[in-house]
């Protein structure tokens, strides 16, 4: 029997197998490697676990770990009310460039929004540092958790940045 060619010269049926199809494939790998290892598809947004006793003070920085051109945060974080008083936000050195603002008029509930006419870039970049008091009295340890169920992060060319969220968690030491 003879084998027909398909049209990139090769013998089988048509379609199947041959370099064409091996070296898109190898091209698509290489395509999305580049773009998992870029900035704006591989940002993590993350809250660090912190330590804290009973009638002191903590203080939560809010990180992402690399961007390029960071201009806008909307934020929404949930903590535990009955543990943990929100009692203020603070840009950083990184931040000062971006405008801030925190609604906390709902206990246990904070929205943070921040922006800037221009980008900020780095890594490993606090954000924010929020102080919270911890309830006094506390008699038992425990471990409560700041979560950030809503979190939108915006360059400077108006466009989402991609992340994935950590939640942080608070040690109370009594």
């Amino acid at each position: 029997m003879i084998g027909k060619r398909n049209r990139s010269g090769m013998k089988g049926a048509a379609g199947q197998g041959g370099w064409p199809r091996s070296g898109a494939f190898m091209l698509a790998l290489i395509f999305l490697s580049v773009l998992a290892a870029s900035p704006v598809w591989g940002t993590e947004f993350r809250i660090p676990d912190v330590k804290g006793k009973s009638g002191q003070e903590i203080r939560v920085p809010i990180m992402i770990d690399q961007t390029a051109n960071l201009a806008g945060v909307k934020l929404t974080l949930h903590y535990n009310k009955d543990v943990l008083t929100f009692k203020e936000g603070a840009r950083t050195r990184e931040t000062q460039s971006l405008m801030h603002i925190i609604n906390d008029k709902t206990p246990g509930k904070l929205i943070v929004v921040m922006a800037g006419a221009q980008g900020i870039k780095g890594k490993d970049l606090t954000l924010l540092t929020l102080t919270f008091a911890v309830r006094k009295g506390l008699t038992a340890a425990q471990t409560t958790a700041i979560e950030a169920p809503e979190v939108q992060l915006m360059g400077d060319d108006l466009k989402d940045i991609q992340c994935k969220v950590k939640p942080g968690t608070v040690e109370i030491i009594p």
